[in-house]
């Protein structure tokens, strides 16, 4: 690298100037290295890569392929497992992820070569429970195969499993009873039983799992795993709302709910984005206004993220929902109030952003009902404003229901946007986005039901 020594004030002569501008220009075409937490384009980009079902079941299928019938299945593992094979499955469990909770891989922030998904390592038990959970995913969810259409292949890993872990728990190693690999076990189970709709087989894994927990000195232990403990979470969480019954962590009175993340309760939102909360809010239970508030600056960090292309710490993300859920779950108001109709729009919209699967509306029955039921019973009262009304509804379209199929529910979100003057649905967005909306996820099913109902009226969309 050449230097210059000047000692006038002259201007340099033409060769020295190409020189100096050579060297200026080097540092400036330097690709800037990014600041740690941000995310480039190129990689939010990245993140919003939407993965197919199908394209999963492919890769699953591929991972160690056996026939029986027409179908591929899950074959037995061998004695030694080739490190290939589990470098597929860590592999395709990454993707596999990405479906799983899309709001948490496509905006959270993580580290170059992590992965949002706990791993199972070379324990034979979570090898063929989780083969028994996948296949059964694949059967019951995919294909829509009835329960009396038992598959051989799945009920052998299932089987062999439970012979392992039973070995285990009747062993003396009393570490390995509660490690993390043997909780991550049961976890498998809980969510096979919960999209299979074994209710009370999914309850009893949950009350294991909490017992094992519980001598392990509770979730606190698991924060140095926050996968693992993400997936107790919401597990927990999404059983009690296809049981209708409460969740097994979190559930006695005196026992203190998770604090909510400093991202989401910091003033350092400008108040103009909340004026018309202002004339909401004050008629609202204490704590039911304290999670209207807090869902809706999380909706608008995520509206923000996207504009700027900026990531979100999974912290903050699986620190709401906790937060948010566990405490919609403990509430409960007279049925018709503006309470009752906003704790079950929040339930609503915090399942389909924090547990729903990518375009899958696993079982939920429970929740289903009740929300069709307040739906058609309560959605037009006049105490609810009408842009919350129309909120209630779009949000149970995008999670919960077909509008093609629930004609009814075609039929309310028509009025409502009559009512609410809505001509085009870049206005209908900018309604939704003044109660709780995530672009990133919504933006696209929300127009296409909004096209569907240009048919049936006079609507420019």
């Amino acid at each position: 690298m050449p230097f210059i020594v000047s000692s006038n004030i002259d201007k340099v002569d033409p060769a020295t100037r190409k020189i100096i501008r050579r060297h200026v220009m080097r540092g400036k075409k330097r690709k800037k290295a990014d600041r740690p937490g941000r995310a480039t384009a190129d990689s939010m980009q990245n993140h919003r890569t939407r993965i197919g079902l199908q394209e999963v079941l492919d890769m699953y299928a591929l991972l160690q392929p056996g026939c029986f019938g027409t179908h591929r299945y899950f074959v037995d593992f061998p004695t030694e497992i080739e490190p290939s094979f589990f470098w597929n499955m860590e592999r395709v469990s990454t993707v596999a992820m990405r479906i799983m909770f899309p709001l948490l891989t496509e905006m959270g922030f993580q580290p170059e070569g992590e992965a949002w998904h706990y791993p199972i390592g070379r324990d034979a038990a979570a090898w063929h429970i989780n083969a028994f959970a996948v296949q059964s995913f694949i059967d019951r969810v995919l294909r829509h195969q009835s329960e009396d259409m038992a598959n051989p292949v799945a009920t052998m890993h299932h089987q062999k499993g439970l012979k392992l872990i039973r070995e285990r728990l009747d062993g003396d190693g009393e570490e390995a009873k509660i490690s993390d690999a043997t909780i991550g076990i049961v976890l498998k189970l809980a969510a096979a039983a919960q999209f299979g709709e074994y209710v009370n087989i999914a309850q009893q894994h949950m009350h294991g799992l909490w017992k094992m927990t519980n001598l392990r000195g509770g979730l606190r232990v698991f924060q140095d795993n926050p996968k693992l403990l993400v997936e107790i979470w919401r597990c927990d969480l999404g059983i009690a709302l296809l049981a209708n019954s409460d969740p097994v962590f979190y559930r006695q009175p005196a026992e203190s709910l998770p604090d909510y993340p400093e991202q989401v309760i910091s003033s350092f939102i400008p108040s103009i984005y909340f004026q018309e909360d202002m004339q909401l809010v004050p008629d609202l239970s204490g704590y039911l206004a304290e999670v209207w508030l807090v869902m809706r600056k999380f909706c608008l960090l995520a509206n923000l993220g996207t504009q700027t292309r900026m990531l979100i710490q999974p912290a903050t993300i699986y620190g709401t929902m906790t937060a948010a859920m566990y405490r919609l779950l403990r509430m409960g108001f007279a049925a018709g109030t503006l309470d009752e109709s906003l704790r079950l729009g929040l339930l609503v919209f915090t399942y389909h952003i924090f547990l729903q699967w990518q375009d899958m509306r696993l079982p939920c029955h429970s929740l289903s009902e009740s929300y069709r039921n307040f739906l058609q019973v309560h959605a037009f009262r006049d105490i609810i404003p009408p842009r919350i009304s129309l909120w209630l509804l779009m949000i149970g379209a995008i999670s919960l229901f077909s509008v093609s199929e629930e004609l009814w529910l075609a039929d309310y979100l028509r009025s409502q946007a009559e009512r609410c003057g809505i001509k085009t649905w870049k206005h209908g967005q900018e309604i939704l986005k003044s109660s709780m909306w995530i672009s990133l996820l919504d933006d696209e099913s929300g127009k296409r039901i909004f096209d569907s109902l240009t048919e049936m009226s006079g609507l420019v969309l």
